[in-house]
């Protein structure tokens, strides 16, 4: 028994001195100078890695003096041996960014698809320009998603000291195309939105705002993509600066910019998805269906929350020295914000798809006088006309001629939830205007 608890005493001892050994044979040169320049820095025995590794000055001291003796990929090799030896695992969200960014992007191309093929098969909608610019956006998307996914085989969001030179190489250049289609993705939805509007605002007042903002939106989310591509000169950069052994010529400062650009993209956002709750408030229908399109319109807002919650996501990314990690919601909410943006575009689409496609065929009529409301005249899948004159005859040779223009409308439930142009609207409102 005697003989044991020596042999037991040793044999831990020979094992934690060989799992010394071991960690400064796989640390860089500089790292295990640094090692042994901290040791007098620490009370802790030698011998006892356990207690090494809880020493927060001692770590520290080791680090700052790698940080300042090694290069960054020695300093990065240092850091995963010391944290493996002192059984700190390797955090990852791979997989977060891989759920989220197929999932909402599944979902964007879906809407999409749907929203397309109802507004070609439709004898009561046609394809317009704003249909057009929700393709494109959604085509963006793909430019935007593929690369993020892309990234998590190189085991983008994981620890950086976790992760290969060749890895992190690689996945920053692949999310160098990212942010770009990021840009245009947005861009094309905004349009999108703007030119849907054009479809069934008639106040000339708001029309030319519309149009004025649709400029800005295209002048500004070129200019933002731009931006993005030449970020830093020479463009490679990007994905080698990290090494540190290059210098860029010209960089933006991206921290900046972010905030910025996300601030003036949050108040476009708000400007855009407000723009028609007036309108739709004054529609000529029961309060219940006013709120039930209203609400529709309303989830737009949830952008402008994730908006805010990839703004928040920045300041910790501008505090770190572990990108690939720390970088992690900064991608996903720029995914999650774009796809949404398309859905929230395809929603009044889809939802007047679905209630024809689901509907039992039944449609209520509704009868009325010309009036000069326009709103009045919004959704109409049926109109007719029914002209009355009778002439009334005083004395005096005096005659009164009367005239009443009945007009008959069949609604169906879908035209209460998709505003889209009705051409032969508007030609009647032109005649009307034409002969008064």
């Amino acid at each position: 028994m005697k003989l044991l608890h020596a042999i037991v005493p040793l044999a831990i001892l020979s094992r934690v001195c060989l799992a010394q050994q071991d960690l400064l044979s796989q640390l860089p040169k500089c790292a295990v100078l640094c090692f042994a320049a901290a040791i007098p820095t620490t009370k802790c025995d030698l011998t006892d890695f356990g207690c090494l590794c809880l020493d927060t000055p001692f770590i520290n001291t080791v680090a700052a003096c790698n940080a300042g003796n090694c290069t960054v990929v020695d300093n990065l090799q240092a850091t995963n041996q010391t944290y493996a030896a002192c059984g700190v695992p390797i955090r990852s969200k791979s997989n977060t960014i891989l759920g989220l960014a197929a999932s909402f992007g599944a979902m964007a191309w879906l809407m999409v698809i749907l929203r397309l093929v109802d507004r070609a098969t439709s004898s009561n909608s046609k394809l317009g320009w704003d249909d057009a610019l929700v393709a494109l956006s959604a085509l963006s998307s793909v430019g935007m998603t593929v690369p993020a996914i892309l990234a998590t085989r190189y085991r983008f969001g994981t620890d950086i000291w976790g992760m290969t030179p060749d890895q992190i190489t690689g996945s920053l250049k692949v999310l160098y195309y990212c942010y770009p289609f990021y840009m245009t993705t947005e861009l094309f939805c905004q349009a999108s939105i703007l030119a849907f509007y054009l479809r069934f605002m008639m106040d000339q007042k708001t029309l030319v705002f519309i149009k004025g903002l649709m400029v800005f939106v295209v002048v500004f989310g070129i200019a933002n993509t731009f931006c993005m591509v030449f970020q830093v000169w020479p463009i490679n950069f990007f994905w080698n600066g990290w090494r540190g052994e290059m210098v860029a010529d010209t960089a933006i400062d991206m921290n900046k910019f972010s905030f910025v650009r996300g601030g003036i993209e949050i108040v476009l956002d708000l400007v855009i998805l407000a723009l028609p709750l007036p309108m739709l408030y004054n529609l000529h229908m029961s309060l219940e269906k006013k709120i039930h399109i209203m609400s529709m319109f309303c989830v737009g807002f949830v952008i402008t929350g994730v908006s805010c919650a990839r703004l928040a996501s920045l300041v910790q990314f501008a505090k770190t020295s572990n990108p690939t990690y720390d970088n992690v919601p900064t991608i996903y909410w720029c995914a999650i914000e774009a796809d949404l943006f398309i859905i929230v575009a395809c929603m009044p689409s889809i939802h007047a798809a679905f209630s024809r496609w689901f509907s039992s065929g039944d449609s209520s009529q509704s009868t009325g006088y010309d009036r000069s409301d326009k709103s009045s005249y919004f959704n109409r899948s049926k109109r007719t006309a029914e002209e009355s004159s009778s002439t009334q005859t005083f004395g005096g040779g005096i005659s009164k001629s009367t005239e009443v223009n009945v007009f008959h409308t069949q609604r169906s439930e879908a035209s209460d939830v998709e505003l889209v142009d009705r051409p032969y609207l508007k030609d009647f409102d032109q005649k009307r205007k034409g002969s008064q």
